[in-house]
């Protein structure tokens, strides 16, 4: 299977602490299913500074193609800061600089590249809303990150992004079924097939054309959540895909109950590292030494 991560790369922060980890959740989501043995790619604008030089040695060395990542000379890499006490992040600020390398612009190159995805997934934190619906009038399956805040929850955003989305993530407070169906609602009008609300300890909850399944989680005493919801995504699109997914078709619950058991065990691993993925940068969030 060939994974296409395609959006975001960061440097986290940790302000209390003052260490940096290489991230952003299609870099998190490409190392994690390259660790679960999936032909992993990361597609994204980089920059040329010593963060940028970060991220791609992580990449590299966690065995992520980056070989169709347009380099900007002269660009930065962004930084996220959080403080992380007891495993929870509170978020600070996002730093961006004069010279941020933005969002991907996909040209014709990227495209064709696209198309030898087998899976693509993105998020709203990939800043590509516009962008969308190329994508996913490609072959491979298709899935996008939502993320927890409420300006990526309106009409007019799923206007923009649902051309055909096979699942749809949403980290989420905990809920019941009935809150779950609601949120759901607006996204299976507009073709999403799967919804899956990540809601921590919780647990998840999945709806499949508006059938819904649950799933309790596993319980940890997390050193860091950081890059939690990203690992257990990779899990969870790694399993389905093994068990046969395709394009615009719903999965049975076998098949998806196996696949949330997969991210709780990949999710749960990786809250006892820091970071994304367990890899400390050697900087300061000034791209000094």
């Amino acid at each position: 299977m060939k994974l296409i991560a395609l959006g975001d790369n960061v440097i986290d922060y940790y302000h209390n602490t003052q260490e940096c980890f290489p991230g952003g959740n299609a870099v998190n989501v490409a190392v994690h299913a390259a660790r679960l043995g999936a032909q992993a790619e990361y597609l994204g604008s980089l920059g040329d500074d010593k963060m940028a030089h970060i991220v791609e040695k992580a990449l590299r060395e966690n065995g992520v193609d980056i070989s169709h990542c347009p380099v900007l000379r002269g660009r930065t890499t962004k930084v996220c800061s959080y403080d992380v006490v007891n495993g929870e992040r509170s978020f600070i600020e996002v730093i961006t600089g004069e010279s941020w390398t933005g969002p991907l612009q996909i040209g014709a190159q990227e495209l064709d590249e696209l198309k030898t995805a087998d899976l693509i997934v993105s998020s709203c934190n990939a800043k590509m809303p516009e962008q969308m619906a190329a994508v996913q009038a490609l072959p491979a399956v298709f899935a996008y990150d939502f993320g927890e805040k409420e300006k990526y929850r309106t009409d007019a955003y799923y206007d923009e992004v649902c051309h055909g989305i096979d699942l749809a993530m949403l980290s989420c407070k905990p809920m019941d079924k009935t809150a779950f169906a609601e949120l759901c609602a607006p996204l299976h009008r507009r073709g999403v097939v799967h919804i899956l609300a990540t809601m921590g300890a919780a647990g998840q909850m999945l709806s499949v054309q508006g059938k819904i399944v649950e799933k309790t989680t596993q319980m940890v005493e997390a050193s860091d959540t950081m890059g939690a919801g990203d690992s257990f995504l990779a899990a969870f699109l790694c399993s389905l895909y093994t068990a046969g997914w395709q394009k615009a078709k719903p999965m049975p619950e076998q098949a998806l109950l196996a696949a949330l058991a997969a991210g709780q065990q990949v999710s749960a691993r990786n809250c006892m590292a820091q970071g994304g993925f367990g890899c400390k940068a050697e900087i300061s969030p000034d791209g000094t030494e």
